[in-house]
């Protein structure tokens, strides 16, 4: 948190919340600062998110089928309708007809939700800026007292549960042990219809920023890297329907080559969050960041993307590093 509240002085003007460009400096500085000396030389790289702070959402399961354990993309048409073609609402609500079509799972609280990724973020260096993409696996305690682990290409970081109220991280070949409280890796007490759901987005926002884009983010955080219940899932689709200024933004591409489709919402700091879709089907393919406009001051163009989030596989599985 002093890091945060460092960076936020240096970087941006003061605010109730970190504007999404510095939230991902500050995660990025983070992971640098976990990583050691040799990765704080190299500069900012990519994205990792401190798993025990306020849980962030993240990935999902979106348009995906639990089969062994691994929930994987199923295809499915807009109606008579290609994706391409349809609206913003027409792309959400099919969405989430699918979503409800999917059978869910029973998650134990001591397993543990996997997610792979292709995670990419804006590096900002002396030699300009360019986006760099790393593999990343991570697996989040379903009830949040279990360690967890994450893994960026081939560099385990080691997650702390809590387990009565204490928990044990290692700083510099040191242990130190803190108070906490458990985070869990899976919500199962979500809202399960549209109108419940769009109220905990706006409820569990929170900034300065409009409060429709800060719902929308919240919405994108939710479903980023976890798995949701069939009907949460389809809940999160139909209340993002629900939020004014959502559009559809034609053929875009994520960090693993497929093409898509997006909704996304305008920022006022000058970039839009795009929730991307594949063409012709349901399928949920990430969350994308991109600028609409320019932004000299960190050699940003409009249409450049800030960050790309291109969801792999999401699991439920039983030990942390166990993969489908």
């Amino acid at each position: 948190m002093h890091l945060l509240d460092s960076l936020g002085i240096a970087l941006d003007p003061p605010g109730a919340e970190l504007p999404p460009r510095l939230r991902h400096r500050a995660l990025r500085t983070v992971e640098a600062a976990a990583d050691g000396p040799a990765r704080r030389r190299r500069g900012l790289t990519g994205l990792v998110r401190s798993p025990w702070r306020r849980r962030l959402v993240l990935a999902g399961a979106l348009a995906a089928v639990l089969t062994a354990g691994l929930l994987t993309a199923q295809v499915t048409d807009f109606g008579r309708r290609p994706a391409a073609s349809a609206s913003a609402s027409e792309v959400l609500h099919g969405a989430a007809a699918a979503a409800l079509a999917r059978p869910g799972v029973t998650v134990r609280d001591d397993q543990f939700v996997y997610v792979e990724s292709l995670d990419s973020g804006v590096a900002i260096g002396l030699a300009g800026t360019r986006l760099e993409t790393r593999h990343r696996d991570v697996w989040m305690s379903v009830d949040g007292t279990q360690d967890g682990l994450i893994r960026i290409d081939r560099t385990d970081v080691a997650v702390p549960g809590c387990r009565n109220g204490r928990q044990t991280q290692s700083k510099g070949g040191k242990s130190e042990t803190t108070a906490c409280r458990p985070v869990r890796g899976y919500l199962p007490d979500l809202p399960t219809d549209s109108d419940r759901m769009r109220e905990y987005l706006y409820a569990h926002s929170s900034g300065g920023n409009p409060r429709d884009q800060q719902a929308f983010t919240t919405a994108a955080d939710l479903i980023r890297e976890a798995y949701l219940s069939p009907a949460a899932l389809a809940a999160v689709f139909d209340a993002v329907a629900k939020i004014p200024g959502v559009d559809v933004v034609g053929d875009v591409t994520d960090q693993a080559g497929r093409h898509g489709v997006a909704v996304a919402l305008d920022e006022v700091q000058g970039m839009r969050t795009e929730l991307v879709f594949d063409k012709q089907t349901h399928a949920f393919l990430g969350v994308r960041a991109v600028m609409y406009r320019d932004s000299p001051a960190d050699g940003l163009h409009k249409g450049d993307v800030f960050s790309s989030f291109a969801v792999l596989h999401v699991a439920v599985v039983d030990r942390a590093g166990q993969t489908p």
